[in-house]
């Protein structure tokens, strides 16, 4: 989320329990108090140590821990907020002190953590602890729009402030009952982002996370989430696109290489060697042709050595992409250095030269 659900790989970082060293990898997650603030504590224990993170209920923020049992205390300190801990074991988890950068200190118990009650909207594999904190969190109907004739609704978190829309008309029952699972997941998926990317003034590192109003299209459904985000601990702040498109007959989420390919034959399956040989060897010499036929100026090789070089295959291998009314939405994705050249407004491929086996007959409308 280089996208989004890459970026949400920053939302969760593991604490552990451990009872020695040299130990198999055990994690464990608690709830209990830290004075008489209710916390949720996800440790991590292995070879290298004990590792993970903690928050406050009344606030949801991530704050990682890193340490070690020295004999039958276990030690642990916060790099965002210099908090440090000091626990023993007791019954059925563990009790101690946290002491605060201020020199404050406090009282904790820690017992192990009872499941939440399931939420079939949440994202499959989120951990205890993730489901912890969004177990209090409800997402709020809110304003209604018609694009096109089809009709959705935004939905909105309220601490986060995450929005989504839901398709509510304009589709067969099944196709909107499948998407709309979808979008729930993922709506869902960015709250928990929002809070497992803490920033270093105690509130979230998350600066944007905005979803588009959906192209709704009569053989795709498209939309992308724009955001930046600077997560204490990280070397830089980043910034990127996501898009999650549908199938309007199926309501399945679509792949890049449903709509475009290149080549002869199949394209390989994703995540094998094959398919990253495809991408890097075919794909993106593909699209850099196909996007030199319909913006010559665009694509044109800069003058300089700081200039965009769209004509660099590379930067096409692994596009962010969405649908839009003119066509499929692709976008560059360059080294950091270069990064003010990612994401260019210009380069939709037209609905006519897309051949992948998903892709529209004619202009989608």
């Amino acid at each position: 989320m280089r996208m989004i659900g890459k970026l949400m790989a920053i939302a969760v970082a593991v604490l552990a329990f451990a009872a020695a060293p040299a130990m198999a990898d055990e994690t464990q997650t608690y709830s209990g108090t830290v004075g008489t603030s209710p916390v949720v504590v996800y440790l991590e224990s292995n070879d290298d140590g004990v590792s993970g993170q903690y928050f406050y209920n009344r606030t949801g923020f991530d704050i990682p821990l890193t340490g070690a049992w020295r004999g039958d205390t276990l030690t642990l300190e916060s790099r965002t907020t210099e908090d440090k801990l000091a626990l023993h074991r007791i019954a059925d988890g563990l009790s101690g002190t946290l002491t605060t950068k201020a020199g404050r200190r406090f009282v904790v118990t820690l017992s192990q953590a009872s499941a939440p009650a399931s939420n079939p909207g949440f994202p499959e594999g989120l951990t205890e602890y993730q489901r912890l904190r969004l177990a209090s969190l409800t997402l709020t109907p809110g304003e209604q729009q018609t694009i096109g004739g089809r009709t959705i609704r935004w939905y909105s978190e309220a601490r986060s402030g995450t929005r989504l829309f839901r398709i509510e008309s304009g589709y067969p029952k099944a196709v909107l009952m499948r998407v709309n699972a979808a979008l729930t997941q993922t709506q869902w998926s960015h709250i928990d982002w929002w809070f497992g990317c803490p920033g270093w003034d105690g509130g979230s590192g998350v600066e944007n996370d905005t979803a588009s109003a959906p192209y709704l299209g009569d053989t795709i459904i498209s939309y992308r989430w724009n955001a930046s985000w600077g997560c204490a601990g990280t070397a830089h702040p980043d910034f990127g696109i996501e898009g999650h498109s549908y199938s309007a007959g199926t309501g399945a989420e679509l792949e890049l290489d449903d709509l475009l390919r290149f080549g002869d034959g199949d394209v390989p399956a994703a995540q094998t060697s094959a398919w990253y040989g495809y991408r890097s060897e075919t794909f993106g010499p593909g699209v850099v042709a196909l996007l030199e036929r319909h913006y010559p100026d665009a694509m044109r090789v800069p003058e300089d050595d700081d200039g965009c070089d769209y004509t660099d295959a590379d930067v096409w291998n692994f596009p962010a992409w969405y649908a839009t009314q003119q066509g499929l939405y692709l976008g560059a994705s360059f080294a950091r250095v270069m990064r003010a050249c990612d994401n260019p407004e210009w380069s939709v491929i037209p609905w006519q030269a897309l051949n992948g086996p998903a892709a529209p007959q004619g202009v989608d409308s």
